[in-house]
């Protein structure tokens, strides 16, 4: 049987050679193709030039990845036979949870997650993709436990900015660069690029849907294709939000965002006639008069479609070009980001706690993830330009006077440009090795060198993915390779050195800070690859890079024989914030504590500490509660304020008159903080910070 199976597969074999000699052409002999040609011309599809797609491709993609086509999973039958698998291993006990990319995507979420579910026969954890605006909220009715964390990633990312700063570090940027464009009008002028190019075949074919709405009815039938077309990508350049979630209904929320988006696009409009604007405000929410069943379903059909396209518009303008178009603060140029919300003070903290342990109280929290432009480390850096203001603008002048001469000229222009200048001194900050030998020197330049490539290309100004501007990418890598020459002396390596120490130490408190937070707040805390110590990872696929394990689990042992009460012991582990010890540390400790308190932390509120003392503002204190247990977290913030410097560290005395008010608590109850494992009683229902903070610069009390 083996043999006959075997001599079969040969003459298969033999058969396809004989179809293809039958229909490849020979190279230079272009009428040997013709019988290729006249096959492929019978197929269901066209081959064409790439540079084709954007025009004229007519099914939907994975954003602008033409050999992704989505799937219609609004169709029960593509539906069962897609997620075959999937439930397979849900149901077998294999795999309890799962996350959905982009559901944005999707024609209708809503059906999607609770056909999920339904097809799952064992309760599943499922949480989505979902970037969320900073006045948006995920709909309540979903059947998932929230998103994967990148709203709150930004959110902890903010205590670490300093609010107060935020017109001195937009002097100074804008000076730096000669230019003032907001970032508003950077993300209007991106999406509708996006629009015009790499998603220009999806406008075409909305259009195309609307034109035929339009020439149903005489009032509108004069409407021109171009009238439309320009019209409708005025309102997607100008939409608040990814989507909107219309589907038997229009509610409320979507209602609001499309008169929002529609009323700023007819006030900026150059149009002649703009009364087309009403036209597509009505259609979007379904308001126009159908006088057929065919021409209703046809109106419901195009705002629904209408959805699955400003979402792409979104992510493609905003994060894939914008971002790397306005870098005044690039910590705050993330995926869920908005780099106009400078900083997010503490009360405003607390409001988002609140609400995500009343309404999400499973969802995921995120710091680093595979989608990050800049892992937690780098950004928790940059954020530490904030508390020295002054001395980054004077810095930025003296690098910019030094570095003028290493710039060739491109096209009658410096490169790299100001911007990306501007750009890469950030990430210069927020990423260079505090040591490096020669080896690790060239890698690390290597890196960036990459990094700079890709964030070009990314902002499409000077070069692109889809017209790569070589010369002006040879003199930028030029650039960085002579910025970053340590093989002989270098003025402007040793300043950066010099002027990274007071950054990197800042930044490595910011981030053991930003991992007490994320492992104690309401959610399902996440760590990404690495990312339990320092990682100072770039976006992918640098951050895709194999992770040192075996270093880790050395750091690991050396922290586990410090034992229980490690107390005054903890000074070798917090004495310099970037061996990375102290990250790994409080990591491994909090995730001890959300193993005992599993019931707390899946059920506690949210319960915010008032501070007290010269240090109040410096301080983020917050309390799990949930019947008798209690879990109190105090991290600190803005700490340059308190006189923290290299080789100071925000502990002890530092912290003077400065007092956690806990009224909730009985006078006297004992508290045992699981970082130092030292315990502590409270005097007038309250208990001063210099002792919480005696032996590391976190603590977590619980009773």
């Amino acid at each position: 049987r083996l043999g006959a199976l075997a001599r079969a597969n040969t003459e298969v074999a033999a058969a396809i050679d004989i179809a293809l000699a039958a229909f490849n052409g020979h190279a230079g002999e272009p009428d040997t193709f013709d019988a290729l040609h006249e096959l492929l011309e019978r197929q269901a599809f066209r081959v064409a030039y790439w540079r084709v797609a954007q025009d004229e491709i007519n099914y939907r993609r994975f954003f602008d990845i033409n050999d992704l086509a989505a799937l219609r999973q609004e169709h029960d039958a593509v539906f069962r036979l897609t997620h075959r698998l999937v439930v397979e291993l849900v149901n077998s006990g294999a795999v309890d949870a799962l996350r959905v990319d982009h559901p944005d995507g999707l024609y209708d979420p809503k059906e999607y997650f609770r056909k999920l579910n339904e097809a799952c026969a064992r309760p599943v954890y499922l949480v989505i993709e979902k970037i969320v605006a900073p006045f948006e909220n995920v709909p309540r009715d979903w059947a998932v436990h929230g998103t994967t964390g990148y709203r709150f990633a930004n959110v902890v990312n903010g205590l670490f900015v300093d609010p107060a700063v935020e017109s001195r570090i937009t002097r100074t940027y804008h000076g730096f660069i000669g230019s003032d464009r907001s970032f508003d009008e950077e993300t209007r002028i991106a999406r509708r690029l996006v629009l015009r190019t790499a998603l220009a075949s999806e406008l075409t074919v909305i259009t195309s849907r609307l034109a035929r709405i339009a020439k149903a009815d005489r009032i509108t039938r004069d409407f021109t294709f171009n009238t439309l077309r320009d019209g409708l990508a005025d309102v997607m350049s100008a939409f608040p939000v990814y989507r909107t979630y219309i589907d038997d209904d229009v509610h409320a929320e979507d209602r609001r965002y499309i008169e929002w988006a529609v009323t700023r696009a007819r006030s900026e409009s150059l149009a002649a006639d703009v009364s087309v604007f009403d036209f597509i405000r009505d259609a979007l929410t379904r308001d126009l008069p159908a006088r057929t069943p065919a021409l209703a379903a046809a109106i419901r059909q195009f705002a629904r479609k209408v959805q699955q396209l400003t979402a792409p518009v979104m992510a493609k303008g905003i994060e894939d070009t914008a971002f790397y178009r306005y870098v005044r603060l690039v910590s705050l140029n993330d995926v869920g980001g908005d780099p106009s919300e400078f900083g997010f003070p503490v009360a405003r903290f607390h409001r988002a706690s609140t609400h995500r342990a009343r309404y999400w109280p499973h969802t995921m929290l995120a710091t680093s993830t595979h989608d990050n432009k800049r892992s937690e480390d780098v950004r928790a850096r940059i954020d530490a330009l904030t508390e020295m203001p002054a001395g980054w603008r004077l810095q930025l002048q003296k690098w910019s006077r030094m570095n003028d001469a290493r710039k060739a000229m491109v096209e009658d222009t410096p490169a790299p440009s100001r911007n990306d200048e501007y750009l890469l001194y950030q990430v210069l900050l927020g990423s260079m090795p505090m040591k490096a030998g020669r080896a690790q020197m060239a890698d690390y330049r290597e890196r960036i060198v990459e990094y700079m490539r890709k964030a070009g290309r990314e902002a499409k100004l000077r070069t692109s993915w889809a017209n790569v501007n070589e010369p002006y990418e040879a003199a930028t890598a030029a650039f960085i390779r002579e910025l970053l020459d340590d093989s002989h002396p270098n003025p402007f390596l040793d300043d950066l050195r010099a002027a990274l120490q007071p950054v990197a130490w800042l930044g490595g408190i910011n981030s053991i800070a930003m991992m007490a937070v994320k492992l104690t707040s309401p959610g399902v805390p996440d760590i990404y690859q690495g990312n339990e110590t320092l990682d100072f990872s770039l976006v992918d696929p640098d951050n895709r890079r194999p992770v040192d394990y075996a270093k880790r689990r050395e750091m690991l042992e050396a922290l586990r024989a410090l034992g229980d009460a490690p107390g005054p012991a903890l000074a070798r582990v917090f004495a310099d914030p970037n061996d990375g010890l102290g990250k790994m540390y409080v990591a491994w400790r909090l995730l001890q504590l959300r193993a005992e308190r599993e019931t707390l932390f899946k059920s506690a509120g949210y319960t915010p500490v008032r501070v007290t003392g010269a240090g109040a503002r410096n301080i983020v204190a917050f309390a799990r509660r949930h019947e008798d247990g209690v879990v109190v977290t105090v991290a600190p913030r803005l700490t340059s304020a308190l006189g923290v410097e290299p080789g100071v560290m925000p502990m002890g005395a530092i912290w003077g008159d400065t007092r956690l008010h806990l009224p909730f608590l009985d006078e006297g109850a004992t508290l045992r903080d699981a970082i130092g494992g030292v315990s502590h009683t409270l005097e007038d229902r309250s208990l001063p910070v210099a002792a919480m903070l005696a032996c590391a610069p976190v603590a977590v009390l619980s009773r």
